[in-house]
């Protein structure tokens, strides 16, 4: 039962070795589940050569080998998702995943699957402050994105209204956040930018406003500081990073309201931060590659599944009195969205920092590579909008300052191009920043 501070006291304030002991219960259930019901997993953990029974203590989970999605992707390809999916009895909804890295892969629901995702995503938006009274504006995608509709059924196990008003729509967006005056704003960082500005252009601010906080995930943004600074300011509300996937759950990890970092939900997913060279575990504190253990999910469990995210992670228990791990700075890249150039690896995340110190600037940019032509070498371009409610007296002058603080940052210089109208396309939910 909820109390006034938690969603489900027991379980978010439960002592480490206590947590961890079910997670061990739970981790033995789920690998024995997979290798006597999955020909795939059957196959993979052979291969490996590990059994259930090999696995006695939470660190014996190394020897199991993680999960790539291309394995999903080529499995779905060959075989359908038959051999994949564990329990077929009761499914009841599929969701793909964004496609924003290759061919969508499907996550099964059953009605237990369901009721867990509803419950985890109660209680990210339960430690954000939404209660019963409130009305929420979901402009999360309802389009086979299931974060529109966890966040959908989990507002509503609250008590709370929710509008489904589904991504995009800038300006729909701001006729619903004046006429009906919703409490909570849940969407994109790069949407609630867009309807910042839209909102300004249309002669509003945030004192027009009624809402209090929003959840913003989906894509990086919120974690960085100056991005989350100029979301709370043009919203006039207090922002928190949300997290999820549709591999594993589409909304499962937020901040509480100290916004010291992304908590996870550990007695439904064992969490682990992984140096993509050695495959070892990292030290806490250190950044490695997000690894992701389904421990209670029913239809398509993933076990080590590789996201991608690159994070770290503290055990020290939060202000707010969690015990579960978090992930102080969020997720900070993704080694697909990587760049390197003249030897100089960063993350788009980085970059953003960076530009939403400007005020002079708009909320779009992107990283491309521009060829030098004959002989010349490729240069990398940071290509932005300019804010239209400032007017810039010398844009080449503000690019040079814009590089230098680049460089300061990263190490390297990038182009910096200042242009009247930039508009970033969408992939799938979320957008793309990076073209290689």
């Amino acid at each position: 039962m909820q109390s006034e501070e938690y969603w489900d006291p027991k379980i978010e304030l439960m002592q480490r070795g206590e947590l961890e002991n079910l997670q061990l219960k739970r981790l033995k259930y789920q690998l024995r589940r997979c290798y006597e019901r999955s020909a795939f997993f059957r196959l993979k953990f052979k291969r490996a050569g590990v059994q259930p029974d090999d696995i006695k203590k939470l660190d014996d989970l190394s020897k199991v080998p993680f999960l790539f999605k291309g394995e999903l992707r080529e499995e779905q390809r060959r075989y359908g998702v038959n051999r994949y999916i564990i329990e077929t009895k009761n499914l009841r909804e599929a969701y793909p995943t964004s496609g924003t890295t290759g061919a969508p892969v499907l996550s099964f629901w059953t009605d237990n699957d369901k009721e867990y995702i509803i419950d985890v995503t109660a209680r990210t938006l339960w430690s954000m402050g939404l209660r019963g009274e409130h009305k929420v504006q979901n402009a999360f995608t309802y389009e086979l994105w299931a974060a529109g509709f966890s966040i959908h059924y989990a507002v509503q196990k609250i008590g709370g209204f929710v509008l489904p008003i589904g991504s995009g729509k800038t300006t729909l967006q701001v006729k619903y956040l004046i006429e009906l005056a919703p409490d909570v704003l849940v969407t994109t960082p790069s949407l609630a930018l867009r309807i910042g500005s839209r909102l300004q252009e249309l002669g509003f601010d945030a004192s027009d406003l009624s809402l209090k906080f929003g959840a913003f995930g989906g894509e990086p943004g919120t974690a960085i500081p100056s991005t989350r600074r100029r979301i709370e300011g043009m919203l006039g509300i207090e922002a928190y990073d949300y997290f999820g996937m549709a591999e594993i759950a589409p909304s499962f990890a937020s901040e509480c309201k100290e916004k010291a970092g992304l908590h996870w939900s550990e007695d439904y997913h064992l969490i682990e931060v992984i140096d993509p060279k050695t495959g070892e575990r990292v030290e806490e504190g250190e950044k490695g590659v997000l690894v992701i253990t389904h421990l209670v999910k029913e239809a398509t469990p993933m076990i080590r599944y590789w996201t991608g995210d690159i994070t770290k992670l503290e055990y020290e228990k939060c202000a707010c009195g969690r015990t579960h791990v978090r992930s102080p700075q969020g997720i900070l890249g993704r080694t697909d969205d990587m760049v390197i150039y003249q030897g100089i690896s960063f993350y788009p995340s980085e970059v953003e920092e960076i530009l939403r110190e400007f005020p002079e600037l708009g909320p779009e940019y992107k990283i491309y590579f521009e060829n030098g032509g004959m002989g010349g070498s490729s240069k990398c371009v940071v290509e932005v909008e300019y804010n239209k409610d400032l007017h810039i007296e010398d844009p080449s002058k503000l690019q040079e300052i814009i590089s230098e603080r680049l460089y300061d940052s990263l190490g390297v210089w990038l182009h910096v191009r200042i242009v009247d109208k930039l508009l970033t396309p969408y992939v799938g939910s979320k957008i793309r920043r990076v073209y290689h």
